[in-house]
């Protein structure tokens, strides 16, 4: 009569061993996917990534619990075929929940705070045009899309932005359309202390009307003609903070 608790203990175990392999599979795609935000993003991207790793382990610490439970109602030999069958029976469907509830944390995990079409870095939400346009249309683009044009203010940003576009032409929120060689970003950013990636020899301003930026070979920055329509758009919003 212990054929049943022997068959009943090897399903927990290997649905065990499956939790374990999960739950670390899980852990080493929050890293990979998340890793840039939980170092440098803000507060409350953080706190959720935290709280994903608790309820992740909490998980893990509930299936081994319903396992140790169910081994040690096996291994008393008085417990009847029924006790058993009784017990298997919701240790599976016990285990069943935790596993469709670890799916549905795992998948709310790795949601993006960013709306569809959108790419989320390093606390702010890009929006990338399919089509090409001036400087000005696509400010605009991205102001009716409650954004502006992309202000970038580190290497990190500069990097994420050049291996998305790679050598494609993207208008930025920079321009010296006030004063000749008095840069300015679209959310008053000080140009003076802020990162720059310009092209060797750039801004030059040939023919004297080339007052605004973008990137272009390699992610470096040159400008040109504001009207110059051959550009795509990046559009920027910060994510907000979570209360």
């Amino acid at each position: 009569m212990c054929f049943f608790p022997e068959v009943g203990a090897n399903w927990v175990r290997e649905n065990a061993l499956t939790m374990d392999t999960e739950f670390s599979t899980s852990c080493e795609r929050l890293d990979t996917e998340l890793g840039c935000s939980v170092k440098k993003s803000p507060l409350f991207q953080r706190r959720s990534t935290y709280l994903t790793y608790g309820l992740l382990a909490l998980s893990y610490i509930l299936i081994l619990t319903l396992f140790i439970m169910f081994l040690s109602k096996a291994s008393k030999s008085e417990t009847s075929k029924d006790d058993k069958s009784r017990d298997y029976s919701e240790l599976k469907n016990n285990v069943s929940v935790l596993f469709y509830k670890l799916k549905l944390l795992e998948e709310t995990s790795q949601r993006s705070n960013c709306d569809s079409g959108w790419k989320e870095f390093n606390g702010s939400c890009y929006y990338f045009s399919k089509n090409t346009m001036d400087w000005n249309k696509a400010r605009d683009l991205c102001l009716k899309r409650e954004s502006d044009l992309v202000v970038i203010t580190s290497e990190n940003e500069q990097d994420f932005l050049h291996e998305t576009t790679q050598d494609g032409r993207y208008w930025i929120g920079l321009s010296d359309t006030d004063e000749e060689g008095i840069w300015i970003w679209v959310d008053g950013t000080d140009y003076e202390t802020t990162y720059k990636f310009w092209k060797e020899g750039e801004p030059n301003d040939h023919l004297k009307n080339e007052d605004c930026a973008h990137m272009w070979t390699h992610g470096e920055w040159n400008d040109v003609p504001c009207t110059y329509s051959y550009c795509f758009a990046i559009c920027e919003k910060r994510i907000p903070p979570r209360t």
